[in-house]
């Protein structure tokens, strides 16, 4: 397979990561796909193929530059906003003193930005006293313009010192999202914001172990999952095998359900076309949490021979992961929908132009879920699906069957264990090493 090296979502080399893994035990199940329809969000993204998608019931807020001023944000509710300049814009947050926060953030520069590594998104948490509970930043180490997911988090757990003390009282917080100053430029980006809450646990390993998913066969002729055009609209693919592509400069998203010790990798391969020059960084794969964390991203390069590139040194889910020193491993700390994202890069364009490129996305789910913590409150979103998921919100960006006019289903299992296939008919898989930007 050649040289691994561990990255972040923009493709920065995130060295270390030498825990050993402890995985769920049980045989993979190979599932049939649910290919579900979208729905539109907003016309741009009918207009402009390449345009994110929000979530339909996305409410539109403005930041204010003033922090007592900033507009609130709703627990799980989806908001879209607007990033201009390099000063900070400010939103509230109503918070409790017992469920552990997380505020995201994904920033959507114009297609045509002129981006560099130096170019990044910052989110942060301050208390009413302008106390920073968290900060995080991600930034575009790959140079050119895809939608970039952070998270920041207020967390509940045993104080160390006056700071944390002070970030784990009820009350309100603020929300301070901005971007680089240096070369930001004066073109605005989009924000898809939301905040999610954590219910604490009813008492630590609380819950039982739930019986192993029975294997399902797969039966029928691969179908079409087109991947979504933003988290809101990311494509359900709860099992299966479907066909897919990718433009280049296009993102495209995914969510696949993994439970309380099941583990998820991924495998992107983008099939061979026409011999070309060589693009680096010609797609990326980069997974995240339920809470949109980002967890590992993997690049692959290409000239036209098949190329793969893999995530798959992700732990098993288990809540003590939150308390990991790697990033990748503390993202994987409860269940949920797992986002994919799979941004292909504008170079490939130089050669081969807009035609989609023939894409193979498999995700994996091993083992069965077990030692599930008991929340002492509603999950929210930090819950593994029901067997028949309600379909993803319809995205215009997508293709859908014309015949179906709905979720086509091709056969149903359980997915306590899985194997998850975008696959393309006659793709020889050719593994070709991580390369750097």
């Amino acid at each position: 397979m050649g040289r691994r090296q561990w990255r972040d979502e923009g493709g920065r080399v995130a060295a270390g990561w030498g825990i050993l893994r402890q995985i769920a035990a049980g045989a993979a199940a190979v599932l049939m796909v649910c290919a579900a329809p979208g729905s539109a969000s907003a016309n741009e993204t009918a207009d402009d193929p390449r345009a994110y998608g929000y979530d339909p019931k996305a409410k539109s807020v403005t930041g204010s530059s003033s922090m007592l001023s900033g507009p609130e944000l709703a627990e799980g509710a989806p908001y879209r906003s607007t990033l201009t300049g390099s000063g900070p814009v400010y939103f509230r947050v109503a918070l409790d003193a017992r469920s552990n926060a997380y505020v995201s953030a994904v920033a959507v520069p114009e297609s045509d930005s002129d981006l560099t590594a130096l170019h990044s998104l910052q989110i942060s948490i301050v208390d009413a006293t302008g106390t920073s509970c968290d900060r995080q930043s991600q930034g575009f180490a790959n140079g050119f313009a895809q939608p970039l997911a952070v998270t920041a988090i207020r967390t509940i757990g045993s104080a160390e010192g006056e700071t944390d003390a002070k970030c784990q009282q009820a009350g309100t917080y603020y929300v301070a999202v901005s971007r680089s100053s240096r070369g930001a430029g004066a073109a605005p980006w989009k924000l898809d914001l939301r905040v999610d809450a954590e219910a604490p646990l009813k008492k630590a390993g609380s819950g039982g172990p739930s019986a192993a998913a029975p294997e399902a066969k797969p039966t029928g002729a691969p179908s079409q999952v087109d991947g979504g055009s933003g988290f809101g609209l990311a494509a359900a693919v709860p099992s299966g095998t479907a066909i897919s592509d990718i433009s280049a400069g296009r993102s495209r998203f995914y969510r696949v359900p993994v439970g309380w010790g099941q583990r998820l990798t991924v495998a992107a391969e983008l099939a061979a076309s026409r011999k070309g020059s060589y693009v680096a960084s010609a797609v990326s794969v980069s997974v995240y949490n339920p809470a949109r964390m980002h967890a590992d991203t993997a690049v692959l390069g290409y000239r036209g021979e098949a190329a793969t590139a893999d995530v798959e040194d992700l732990p098993a889910v288990a809540y003590e992961n939150r308390s990991a020193r790697q990033r990748t491993d503390a993202a994987m700390r409860f269940p949920g929908w797992y986002y994919v994202k799979v941004t292909a890069s504008p170079e490939l364009a130089t050669t081969w132009g807009q035609a989609p490129l023939k894409l193979s996305l498999r995700l994996t789910v091993d083992g069965a879920a077990r030692n599930q913590p008991a929340y002492a409150g509603d999950p929210g979103i930090f819950q593994i699906p029901g067997v028949k998921p309600s379909p993803a919100p319809k995205d215009p960006s997508a293709a859908e069957d014309a015949d179906s006019g709905g979720m086509k289903p091709l056969a149903i299992g359980a997915f306590g264990t899985g194997t998850l296939l975008l696959a393309v008919a006659g793709v020889r898989v050719a593994r070709a090493q991580r390369t750097s930007p």
